[in-house]
């Protein structure tokens, strides 16, 4: 790297990559069909380690979690699974809307 500047870019995309999250996404286990297999703590199944064994029941750390419902698809029991909570912001949004919405409808 013969221009220092040439490595900006490639660190901030790196950042990016390890710390930001998908907006208003978040992973949870569907308890009945979890069996705690362990299957989805091995390597290369959450690459952000979000996920562990608690009780022989998975767990997906919120934290860690990146939003990127990679696991959804890997477990074999679909015992994970994506639930959308929109950003406040937007939710307010919706709601003002909602309101709006109401009083001309009535």
């Amino acid at each position: 790297m013969d221009n220092p500047q040439e490595g900006i870019p490639r660190l901030a995309r790196e950042a990016a990559v390890r710390y930001a999250r998908v907006p208003g996404v978040f992973m949870f286990v569907r308890w009945d069909r979890c069996r705690g297999c362990g299957i989805c703590v091995k390597d290369g199944f959450c690459r952000f380690g979000a996920i562990s064994i608690v009780d022989r029941k998975a767990t997906v750390d919120e934290r860690r979690c990146r939003g990127c419902a990679r696991c959804t698809h890997l477990c074999p029991r679909e015992a994970l699974a994506i639930e959308v909570r929109p950003p406040k912001m937007v939710r307010g949004a919706l709601e003002h809307l909602d309101r709006k919405v109401s009083k001309i409808l009535k």
